[in-house]
């Protein structure tokens, strides 16, 4: 336990009277100055740099370089150091933090040595770049006019950043860490059972050296309005330390905000799509794709990116999801693109036997699979692939696996996808997925991609605990979250993840599938890899 959490005893009361300052700094105002770049008076922070433009508010504040955790940052050969209390009350000392194999030194990766920081000696570097030792600091590094009482506060706030354990750990309780996963009731059952057995075979089996993992599943009931009381009830109950994985549906905003209104991070649930970023900003919430938004960026990029211009688009769509797909592809379609028809099949729905559109038009339908399935089916006198519109669906809501369609549709139906084809997913499961549902005593051979979601949040839980070394700071764990998805093994059942700072849907990329000919039976890329960001 003692190798893996360690709980600091900062030193409160440090002594900024010797800077001058009349009284104790305080915490919250040292928190906006970290976090938002604002001053106690309400003023912005001005960054001053040598030989870049200054920067105010929010781009000046100390958290876009040293994080939010205070626990610094490396990115290639740049390394941004920590600037916790603890870290500035300790003398530097030597050490690689980086990767480099015998005798190759990476650049940049080092500490130099230096005496611990004190009240002086903090504030002239914050105001003159000049560190303890009397060397210049880092030309990055900005320089800020900072009053005492400001200096006080800042250092005040950084008492309390930095590595927690012990009791001062939210769900850390006599060597267990306790976790849990939320499950709504409008959740699919395919989608919960995948949660809930595969996390629970990880949890029994799951351990940070000596500390073993508790896994509580908190099945949510009725309506969404009374689900943030459920879920403040569970957590008074039973504290846990982050919500991994998960179970919902199209609606996932109130535990979104339960998470950030308890600090409480929630780590890439299983949902139809990502709550739309609330004003004040996402800190405690991962997701591994945004969903449907997503597919019709893509999908309204690759119709830019067509040869031939398609005479219309029709947009089908029979719910609220879909509609919300409709109305951003529509919206993300470039000035002088074909002209868009947006249809609600709730209102205007379509007769069995209706011509679908002419050959030259392409019809892009959000629907699930069982309504495209139906809609598909022409008359027999349609056996021809050139009779028929081109169609484009959401692999997320109709994936190809899941449509039985005639020859003549295969021809010319595709799909808007942030996922690995099958073939893809199936290799990549074979060498990731596969043998870690072997360790926890399930079958591999059944693998889904289900249990491949559920495996991602496991796996890139699990790595940021291991690289944070003991350091398990809620922010802290977010940001080696960040830093640790990138495109690895766990990623296989989507195109690609990443995450950079700030960042809070990993799945950046998608791309346009379809069968190919002659035979139509194998789902491969029919475009490039396309940006699935706004």
């Amino acid at each position: 336990m003692k190798h893996l959490v360690t709980t600091l005893l900062l030193a409160t009361g440090w002594p900024f009277a010797h800077a001058g300052a009349t009284e104790a700094g305080d915490p919250a105002r040292g928190q906006a100055i970290h976090l938002e770049g604002r001053l106690p008076d309400g003023s912005r922070l001005r960054a001053r740099r040598t030989d870049l433009p200054d920067m105010t508010g929010p781009a000046a504040a100390c958290a876009q370089c040293h994080r939010r955790s205070g626990m610094g940052d490396q990115e290639g050969r740049l390394r941004v150091p920590p600037i916790t209390a603890a870290s500035l009350l300790a003398p530097g000392r030597t050490a690689a933090v980086g990767r480099a194999a015998p005798g190759i030194e990476i650049a940049g990766t080092r500490t130099e040595r230096r005496p611990a920081y004190t009240a002086d000696s903090f504030a002239r570097a914050l105001r003159t770049g000049v560190d303890p030792a009397g060397g210049v600091l880092a030309p990055w590094m900005p320089r800020y006019a900072l009053d005492d009482a400001a200096v006080a506060d800042l250092f005040a706030w950084l008492e309390r950043l930095g590595p927690v354990g012990g009791a001062s750990l939210r769900g850390l309780v006599d060597h267990t860490l306790h976790l849990a996963t939320i499950v709504t009731p409008d959740a699919p059952a395919a989608r919960r059972e995948a949660v809930e057995t595969t996390l629970s075979a990880w949890a029994r089996q799951q351990r940070f050296g000596d500390v073993r993992v508790a896994l509580h599943v908190w099945r949510l009931t009725g309506d969404a309005a009374g689900w943030t009381a459920q879920l403040q009830q569970r957590l008074a109950e039973q504290p846990v330390y982050a919500v991994v994985s998960g179970a919902g549906a199209a609606q996932w905003t109130p535990v979104e905000a339960f998470c950030e209104a308890a600090s409480l991070p929630c780590v890439f649930p299983l949902v139809d799509a990502a709550p739309a970023p609330p004003p004040a900003g996402r800190h405690h919430a991962l997701y591994l794709s945004e969903g449907l938004s997503a597919e019709a960026r893509v999908a309204a990029r690759a119709v830019a990116a067509l040869g031939t211009v398609p005479a219309r688009v029709q947009v089908w769509f029979d719910s609220d999801a879909g509609h919300g797909a409709a109305q951003v592809f529509q919206s993300a379609l470039a000035a002088g693109s074909p002209d868009v028809q947006l249809r609600d099949l709730r209102v205007q729905p379509i007769t069995a036997g209706q011509p679908l559109g002419a050959a030259n038009e392409l019809v892009v339908a959000w629907l699930p699979t069982q309504q495209v399935q139906a809609l598909l089916a022409p008359p027999a006198a349609l056996r021809q692939a050139d009779a028929l519109p081109a169609v484009w669906l959401s692999g997320q809501l109709a994936p190809a696996e899941a449509l039985d369609l005639a020859p003549a549709w295969r021809a010319r139906v595709r799909w808007a996808s942030l996922r690995s084809t099958p073939e893809r997913w199936r290799a990549t499961a074979v060498t990731s997925l596969q043998p870690w549902l072997r360790t926890l005593g399930l079958d591999p051979l059944q693998a889904t991609p289900l249990q491949g979601e559920v495996y991602a949040a496991a796996y890139f839980f699990t790595d940021a605990l291991q690289r944070s070394r003991g350091a398990w700071s809620v922010e802290h764990v977010l940001e080696r979250l960040e830093a640790g998805v990138n495109n690895r093994a766990a990623a296989g059942t989507y195109l690609r993840l990443s995450l950079g700072q700030g960042q809070r849907v990993a799945a950046q990329v998608g791309q346009i599938q379809g069968w190919a000919p002659p035979d139509h039976r194998t789902l491969v890329p029919m475009s490039p890899v396309l940006n699935a960001n706004r």
